[in-house]
């Protein structure tokens, strides 16, 4: 059991140069190391599906959606890749056309009985995720910030910096972060609620450093206040030109 609930109430810190006052945030006993893996593309599946599934593939798995909607023009405008949504009870799948076939990229659901990668549904925990997926030891007294320093966003769960930060950051190898956001609320103990986001790029890039234009995945986990997965939600990202 993670326990990610457990913990303390720092001290009022007064500065006595500044005078500055931190205002206290709850800390964290050490969790147990994790054998877990971090996420990858390898997660992006739900059942029976995975992306990279045509239509006809998932229609003969899940049937005829109830609506399709062609976003196909309207992201052409946009210069972003082509789309078609389709909607199930709870259920809605995007297509991107890639190399000219729709093909499946994203797949969200309040369903229960959708099983996601590591056997994570819908109504279960935080613990449950952070029993499934990699996560540092300290990672609950690890503060995802802004580049200043003054907003708390969140925790990272592991990793250094978000895709944020490649305009500063120059890197060329894979790019993989988890966090706890926040979701604008102060901390995790008063938020309604927050999401648990896991993040993976890899090279080969367009440029010789990775960027916000190159592909990549994540999972995003909605939780409520009681630390209850509401719903889950993967993409893929297609490549975009710029």
């Amino acid at each position: 059991m993670v326990s990610a609930g457990c913990g303390r109430d720092a001290e009022v810190v007064i500065d006595g140069d500044t005078q500055d006052i931190t205002v206290p945030v709850k800390t964290y006993e050490k969790l147990s190391t994790s054998t877990a893996s971090k996420f990858s593309l390898d997660d992006l599946t739900v059942g029976e599906l995975k992306y990279f599934m045509t239509e006809s593939e998932i229609q003969d798995i899940l049937g005829e959606p109830l609506e399709i909607e062609d976003l196909s023009d309207k992201n052409k405008e946009m210069g972003i890749p082509e789309e078609k949504v389709y909607h199930y009870n709870s259920r809605i799948l995007t297509f991107s056309n890639i190399d000219d076939v729709y093909v499946l990229t994203a797949f969200s659901s309040e369903r229960s009985d959708d099983i996601f990668a590591r056997n994570l549904t819908v109504g279960d925990t935080l613990d449950d995720i952070l029993n499934s997926y990699y996560r540092d030891e300290d990672c609950m007294n690890n503060p995802y910030m802004s580049a200043d320093r003054t907003i708390i966003y969140g925790k990272f769960l592991y990793g250094s910096f978000t895709m944020d930060s490649f305009d500063s950051i120059k890197y060329k190898n894979k790019v993989q972060y988890g966090i706890i956001n926040f979701n604008g609320n102060q901390d995790l103990e008063s938020a309604s609620n927050y999401m648990v986001e896991f993040t993976y790029f890899e090279p080969p890039y367009i440029e010789e450093t990775v960027s916000v234009y190159d592909d990549y995945a994540q999972i995003l986990f909605e939780m409520d206040n009681s630390n209850k997965i509401t719903s889950i939600s993967w993409k893929y990202y297609p490549e975009e030109i710029y």
